[in-house]
């Protein structure tokens, strides 16, 4: 049972959690509950109460990943302790370093993850690394996938989102006004601020709705993997570049 243990975690997201706190130093059970209360990191994902905690420990307990040893307390009384067994250890270091398999979970277990590697003060770059690589082929199986059904529609914009969750988490995603601060420099004198309103997809093309300002619109054409390279998504923020000599100007005669 062990030996399955340190190769695969087969145990909830809950009892998870509680056990890499455990392995990591939170001996006790109320203190190991306070870390899953509303408004601390790990609650604003996972709030649990104290009964849930405790019940989690016992199954921990029950397979043999966790075990409780005698304490003295500050006065001298009986207290228990929680420790992580070895089998504990290692299967926690697994579930830690482990990315989820379903693009749904990053909302839940992989969030999570990341949240207890921040309180843990270790860093999370080789696992959102590792995430990316993870669902890279499903992301571009359903980015890919133009059908105008709601259901596909969904599942796109959903990929492209999860991209950009990755990136900004790992902190490659700079700001727009970073990106003009002197990282790239552009020829194109006339420059718009824009937010991208829809995106539709044809079969090679894509056309991409802007919105400038109220009542103010601009469409563009660009091919499909150049949408999908940028992850243009409704409300992302862009800048439309032109040439002043493709500008056309029109004027109302009196």
């Amino acid at each position: 049972m062990a030996k399955k243990l340190d190769q695969k975690l087969d145990i909830d997201l809950i009892s998870a959690a509680c056990l890499v706190l455990i392995s990591r130093g939170e001996s006790h059970g109320y203190e190991l509950a306070k870390q899953f209360k509303p408004g601390t990191p790990i609650g604003e994902v996972l709030t649990l109460s104290r009964p849930v905690v405790y019940r989690a420990v016992k199954s921990l307990e029950a397979q043999q990943l966790v075990r409780s040893v005698e304490s003295t307390g500050v006065r001298g009384q009986l207290k228990w302790k929680l420790k992580c067994t070895a089998s504990g250890e290692r299967s926690a270091k697994h579930w830690l370093a482990s990315p989820v398999q379903n693009l749904r979970d990053l909302r839940s277990e992989f969030l999570v993850k990341i949240l207890l590697l921040q309180v843990l003060q270790q860093s999370s770059k080789q696992l959102i690394k590792n995430q990316r690589n993870t669902l890279k082929a499903r992301v571009q199986t359903l980015i890919t996938d133009t059908s105008p059904a709601p259901v596909s529609i969904w599942r796109r914009e959903q990929a492209r989102a999860a991209l950009r969750f990755l990136d900004e988490l790992e902190g490659s995603t700079e700001s727009l006004a970073e990106r003009r601060s002197g990282q790239l420099v552009v020829s194109a004198r006339n420059q718009l601020r824009a937010r991208v309103a829809k995106v539709r997809h044809g079969d090679t093309l894509s056309t991409v709705y802007l919105t400038l300002e109220p009542d103010q619109t601009m469409t563009s054409t660009i091919t499909n993997d150049a949408a999908n390279e940028l992850s243009l998504a409704p409300n992302s923020q862009v800048v439309a570049l032109f040439k002043a000599t493709d500008v056309m100007i029109a004027a109302q005669q009196s």
